[in-house]
Parts: structure tokens; sequence; C-alpha cells
């Protein structure tokens, strides 16, 4: 009889459809398990239509598979890193991270021949991301801004019923969907738009006592992925901890060290800091970024958006 495990993973279709890509590669490691995918659903997915900030910031997204996975009703659970907080609960750990797919975003066009550059003055372009909406606004500060939720599909609708002028995502999430190619889009480089802290990478969780499946999973770890993301979470860790800011990084391997870009920018765009370093080991690497970023004022930009946000939420 097949040994089974159940999987947790959110209902969403890029996240059912992300987690079943994954689960492929487990499938090759261990075929001689059985595996249950289990769809749960999150406070995020629950409050579609409200601001990552007003569900919780960057765990809405986590937690009720977390729940779970700590009630021992599923054995490990599938998440975009980027959604994962870098400080997770203490009966908690991540197995593995899968080899990262491409980590910056995407700019969504109506129809071909558009790029950030030829979009028309004070175009609509939606994303409800700070970090976003600091570097468009940074490149193009006659952009308007607007914020946008719900799923791929939907928000890919809105754009072409014409209540925006253009949309930013995930390049990973457009390519898991199998869209890249059906809609028009400019990737972003890095120097243009820092991703999100851990952006194109899959990783696995489980609760630490679990060592059989601790052991499984690490047969399947990207150690490249797994050092590069380690020092952007390391870099954000010691800023803050949290995605509510303008906050972005981006590190990879290159031969024997790791090089690490890390940025903080004010909301309109006006303030972009931004630090590059190499060091052959992430943790030290990340924080070594973020505390030249605090010297060059980060935290006094990381405060004025806090203030800005809770004056929002009493409004």
């Amino acid at each position: 009889m097949k040994k089974k495990l159940k999987v947790g993973t959110r209902g969403s279709k890029l996240a059912t459809t992300q987690t079943k890509q994954a689960l492929v590669l487990f499938n090759q490691h261990f075929p001689e398990i059985e595996l249950e995918l289990v769809k749960i659903k999150t406070k995020g997915d629950h409050l579609a239509n409200h601001s990552l900030l007003a569900i919780g910031g960057q765990g809405a997204f986590v937690r009720e598979l977390e729940y779970q996975l700590r009630e021992g009703k599923i054995d490990f659970a599938v998440h975009s890193l980027k959604d994962i907080p870098t400080r997770i609960h203490e009966e908690l750990a991540i197995g593995c991270f899968l080899k990262r797919k491409s980590p910056t975003d995407a700019i969504l066009f109506p129809e071909a021949g558009l790029s950030l550059d030829k979009l028309p003055q004070k175009a609509v372009v939606g994303t409800s991301s700070l970090r976003r909406k600091a570097q468009l606004l940074h490149a193009r500060p006659d952009l308007d801004i607007q914020p946008i939720r719900g799923n791929i599909d939907t928000r890919i609708r809105k754009m072409n019923e014409g209540q925006y002028d253009a949309i930013v995502l995930a390049l990973a999430g457009l390519e898991r969907m199998g869209l890249e190619e059906s809609v028009p889009h400019q990737e972003l480089s890095p120097d243009t738009m820092l991703p999100a802290i851990g952006q194109g990478a899959l990783a696995f969780e489980c609760r630490k006592d679990n060592t059989e499946v601790r052991e499984l999973l690490k047969k399947m770890n990207d150690e490249a992925t797994a050092g590069a993301v380690a020092a952007e979470r390391a870099f954000l860790g010691s800023l803050d901890g949290s995605c509510t800011f303008p906050v972005g990084a981006y590190a990879q391997k290159k031969g024997d060290v790791y090089e690490l870009t890390g940025m903080i920018g004010s909301e309109n765009g006006v303030i972009i800091l931004k630090e590059t370093q190499k060091d052959s080991d992430p943790q030290r690497l990340g924080k070594a970024v973020a505390t030249t970023l605090i010297q060059q004022g980060a935290i006094q930009l990381i405060e004025e958006c806090r203030n800005d946000q809770e004056k929002i939420i009493i409004h």
C-alpha cells in the first residue's frame, strides 16, 4: 500500500496550478508516495477586494495553511515564498525551496506595441503593491497608480474592459498560468523594478517535528535558490520583517558568492534608496545591505509609510 501525504494549497487558480506543477517534481523524486491535494481558503482569498494592509499584511495568504499544518490536518504546504513572512511559527519550518522561476515583474497591456516608456501621459496603472507603485512613479512620475485586487484573470479582464491602461503582475505567475504568449507584456528588469522578496520561488513548509517529511523535502531543495532567498529574507527581516512598505530585493549566486541589491523608497517614488553588495554568506549579506540602507535613512522612510497607512486605516 502506497504511503499517502496531504498537501495544503490556497484555493486560487494560480496557487493550485503552481502547486500541481510543484507536485509533479515531488512525484518524480518519490513515485512511491501518493499525494492528496487539500485546498484551503485563506483570509487573503476571502477578502479579495480589500487592501493587503487592511487584511493583516503579508501573512494573510498563509496563516490558515499554517494552522492546518500545526493541527496535523496536512503534512506540508506549498506557498509562493513572497507570501511567507520572514518570521514563521516556531513549530514550523521551510523544508525546501524549488528552483526559482522568473523573479521579475511584468507590465501588461490591452494591446501589443506598448511599453512602460510608451504609455500615454497620466495613464492609469493597476497595482496594490507599494513596492511597485514607488518604482513605477520613480520611472514615470506622471502615471496614475490605482489599486487592484483579484486573481490574474480578474485583473486582466478589468484591464481589457478599460478600467486600467496597464497592470503589473509577477512574471512567474503569468508564466505558470501559460499566459505569457497571449497577453501583451513587457518584462521589467531589476534595474527598473526590484522584485518582492522571494518572488518567483516556491517553498514547501512543514512541521519542525515531522522528521520524515523534512528528510523527503531536503532532497528537493535547490541550493542556489535557497541561498539567494535567504539573503533577501535576511535583508527584509533586518529592516522590519513585513512587506507593507515599498521594499524590494533580488539576490543571485555569482560564482562562489551571492550578489544582493536591496531597495526601499517613498510611496510617491521621489526617494529610492538602493544598495548592492556581495558576500559568500547569504545571511550576513542581507543584514549588511539593510544596515547600509538604514544608514541612508531607511527607518525614516518606513516610519513615514507606516504613519500614512495608519491615517488611511483611521479614515
